[in-house]
């Protein structure tokens, strides 16, 4: 068994208010089927749920493993732990981490998608995106599937969005710019008041509109946070719009390229 896992771009991205020690956001996220991870299921003889293809990251921090044991968790059904003794997790990466493209998550709900598919175990997409929000911000809106949606509270509200997507050219950075320091530091050094007025109002645009009417240092919060964190990120502002917490940028593709 093999699926691609698609990665995510941010048309907009704005914080509307804290949440504990989560943000609150309003964003316009739609699958980029350009660039995509591969999961496979390959069978064999194994001691114990493996992954392959990511040695870098420990089994334990592997998002595919908590996956594996939200799902367990969840359903407590054996069927999950004795097919993983006779299957592995292959990832193909092609999605970079830290990237602002939602490699992990979209891996995550692809993995849940396949043994839910695999086992027969009856569950909905609603079941698994309540099982994928605590894995990870992003899961719920790759579980849907959705082409774009507009992604509110703490990444748990998706709401199926009709778009218009021009084509897009991606600037992927060789800077990685890690989440939780993008937003910590947008928390102590850019927070302003919240444009509650402005969220909601780019939630009814067409990604074609507001990437035609809005700067891009306006359509995403997180832009002042990721400069400082990377700095070479700045000389791209005034006309490359950044997915996420960053670090790659997109613009439209029929645009001049005067920022090479």
């Amino acid at each position: 068994m093999e699926r691609k896992a698609y990665a995510k771009l941010n048309i907009f991205l704005k914080i509307v208010g804290l949440r504990d020690n989560y943000h609150e956001l309003v964003s316009r996220f739609i699958l980029y089927k350009e660039i995509y991870d591969i999961i496979t299921f390959e069978e064999g003889e194994f001691e114990r749920f493996e992954i392959v293809g990511t040695p870098e990251i420990r089994r334990e921090e592997n998002i595919i493993y908590k996956a594996f044991c939200a799902l367990n968790s969840y359903t407590h059904n054996p069927k999950i732990i004795d097919f993983f003794f006779s299957h592995r997790v292959k990832i193909t990466k092609n999605i970079p981490s830290g990237a602002g493209l939602g490699g992990g998550s979209s891996d995550a709900a692809i993995f849940m998608h396949m043994v839910n598919d695999a086992l027969g175990l009856g569950l909905s997409k609603d079941e698994l995106a309540k099982i994928g929000a605590n894995i990870g911000a992003d899961v719920p809106f790759f579980v849907y599937g959705y082409e774009a949606a507009n992604v509110r509270g703490i990444g748990e509200k998706i709401e199926p969005f009709e778009d218009t997507i021009p084509k897009l050219t991606l600037k992927i950075s060789n800077s990685h710019c890690n989440t939780a320091k993008v937003y910590q530091t947008y928390r102590s050094e850019c927070m302003e008041s919240f444009a509650i007025g402005l969220a909601n109002r780019l939630a009814s645009m067409t990604a074609e509109k507001i990437l035609d009417t809005i700067e891009p240092i306006k359509a995403n919060d997180l832009y002042c946070a990721a400069m400082r964190l990377c700095p070479e990120l700045a000389q791209y502002s005034d006309t490359w719009y950044l997915s996420g917490s960053g670090s790659t940028l997109f613009r439209r593709a029929d645009e001049s390229c005067s920022n090479k």
